[in-house]
């Protein structure tokens, strides 16, 4: 009896705390009758997402979806519990349904439905406003967008006079998700702005299929900023010339906190030169641009500076590789003062009257040397240029690597057939030529001789008068028997002082008779500027040269004693 009490109260403990124990075990169970959930029906977009729904169930129960793109998690269970629904993104446009079903033991079961919208026709931009500056050198000239879309789209603006434009209007964009979009990017090129306005251009981008409609209309802005105005003066001319050499990517470049007149390869127009009127005192008449590395057209603004009379255009980088039609473009037209004009190894390859409209009638100097010309220009002829008196077209080879003129690459430089090629012609015939240069090209054949049949002259070509004979000391020095087959010779380039067309490809028994007989023929350095010709082969694998060259010129002094130098020329 002493022990039985302490032991009883033992036992009362144990089990009070299973009693205890068993109440909180089934507390939850106990609480809740039958099954339910707290939603019926669910709605998302066309990305997908998740959902919640709290599931109550006094016994044990499963779910089951019949669609793969939804899942339950967790898909069984008792008691309370939150259950997450999880719906993957779409490849439709269209809505389409699911139904999660629970079955709850011994109870009916509860359905959830699902629907989910699908995407609509969409193109969308990263950006749908973009600001650019005036003017960039060309490989910064660029924006970039980001597309997202599910449909495949075009770009619309004007084929012509768009400043913005786009490599691919249609891009390759593959549709491999269905209706669910993919971002692509899009590289777009602007012009530099030569106008003191700014100026803005829209850009739409349209489904290709006319089905495909969108929402709403997709356009990009592009605004970009108004160019420094040049104005009619002083101060016109430099910035004209600045942003020139900025747009021609020129190594050289000006302090522009100095005068004008110190600016290096510029000169200005003085007080003292020449018919120089009140306004063109302090204008600039001469500039230079030198080491550039440009693929584009001579920038408009060289256009502006009013009263130019030289421009010196020069040293392109990778002439090479420049287009087959590369031109100067139309920055010149209406300079009424341009008398000079060199535009040297900028890698053209054509030039008209048309781009030098306003100057061709006064040019007096075209230098053409070292471009890319595979053909004399038709418009260089005497009517079109009716004050040149130097013209060169030195050096237009393409690659200085060419010793065969039977090399395959294209647009090798300027190379044709000198003894029947009509503009080569032209410019033998044009009279008032001083200087003529032809120097390293890839020109073959023989000199024309402008003899016809039956040793007649050929049209439109002369011989030399008793005129051109008394007015000439060296041709009026020469004896009758020369004087009288003088009256036979084609009158070719009669006021030439310079005639260069050595490093060629020419070839022949000796050089025709207008060359030979030329009163300044000495004084064109044959030997060294027309004699030697190219160390390569022709077309027919045959070495250049003319096989009578003479040893010395004693035979042409005997022709013409006047022309024989004295010690003082020496």
């Amino acid at each position: 009896r002493i022990y039985m009490k302490p032991l009883f109260n033992i036992y009362l403990c144990l089990f009070a705390s299973l009693c205890f124990i068993a109440a909180c075990d089934d507390s939850d169970e106990e609480g809740i009758s039958g099954f339910t959930i707290n939603a019926q029906e669910f709605t998302l977009g066309a990305t997908g997402g998740m959902e919640s729904v709290k599931v109550a169930s006094g016994t044990k129960w499963v779910a089951k979806v019949n669609q793969p793109w939804v899942k339950v998690m967790p898909a069984n269970g008792v008691g309370s519990t939150n259950c997450e629904i999880v719906v993957d993104s779409t490849l439709s446009n269209d809505v389409r349904h699911a139904v999660v079903t629970f079955v709850p033991e011994g109870q009916s079961k509860q359905e959830l439905k699902i629907h989910q919208t699908g995407y609509g026709k969409m193109i969308g931009l990263d950006k749908y406003e973009v600001e650019v500056a005036s003017m960039a050198n060309e490989d910064k000239r660029y924006f970039d967008i980001s597309v997202t879309t599910n449909v495949k789209f075009k770009v619309d603006y004007p084929l012509m006079g768009s400043w913005v434009t786009t490599s691919k209007r249609q891009p390759d964009i593959s549709l491999d998700y269905g209706a669910r979009p993919r971002t692509i990017k899009m590289r777009f090129k602007w012009d530099m702005n030569t106008d003191p306005k700014e100026r803005i251009a829209s850009i739409k981008f349209l489904p290709v299929n006319e089905e495909d409609e969108l929402e709403k209309e997709v356009a990009l802005t592009i605004k970009q900023e108004a160019s420094p105005e040049i104005t009619d003066d002083r101060r016109g001319d430099s910035i004209a010339i600045v942003i020139a050499s900025t747009k021609l990517r020129s190594m050289i470049s000006w302090d522009t906190s100095e005068r004008l007149d110190y600016w290096a390869g510029i000169t200005v127009w003085e007080r003292t030169d020449k018919g120089v009127t009140p306004e063109q005192i302090g204008r600039v008449r001469s500039v230079e641009f030198n080491m550039l590395n440009t693929k584009e057209e001579l920038p408009a603004e060289i256009g502006k500076i009013k009263y130019l009379e030289t421009l010196v255009v020069a040293s392109n980088t990778n002439t090479q590789l420049l287009p087959a039609t590369y031109r100067i473009g139309n920055a010149l037209k209406g300079l009424q003062h341009l008398k000079n004009l060199t535009i040297s190894a900028m890698g053209i390859t054509t030039i008209s009257k048309s781009e030098l409209e306003g100057s061709c009638q006064i040019l007096t100097k075209l230098d053409l040397s070292s471009n890319n010309f595979t053909a004399i220009p038709s418009d260089l002829q005497f009517r079109n240029f009716p004050e040149l008196t130097h013209l060169s077209l030195t050096g237009n080879r393409r690659y200085s690597s060419i010793t065969d003129l039977n090399d395959t690459r294209e647009n090798l430089g300027l190379k044709f057939d000198a003894s029947n090629n009509y503009n080569f012609k032209n410019l033998l015939k044009w009279e008032k030529l001083k200087s003529l240069s032809l120097s390293y090209n890839l020109i073959y054949g023989e000199l024309p001789t402008f003899i016809g049949y039956g040793g007649r002259l050929e049209s439109g070509v002369y011989a030399y008068t008793d005129e051109d004979i008394q007015s000439n000391d060296t041709l009026n020095s020469a004896s009758n028997e020369v004087k009288a087959k003088l009256k036979t010779i084609p009158r070719i380039l009669p006021n030439a002082e310079r005639f260069t067309i050595n490093l060629n490809f020419l070839s022949g028994d000796d050089l025709p008779e207008w060359l030979l007989y030329h009163p300044r023929f000495a004084r064109f350095d044959p030997f060294t500027l027309i004699y030697t010709q190219d160390s390569g082969k022709d077309m027919n694998g045959n070495v250049p040269g003319f096989k009578n060259e003479p040893s010395n010129l004693e035979w042409f002094y005997e022709r013409y004693p006047k022309a024989r130098p004295t010690l003082t020329e020496y």
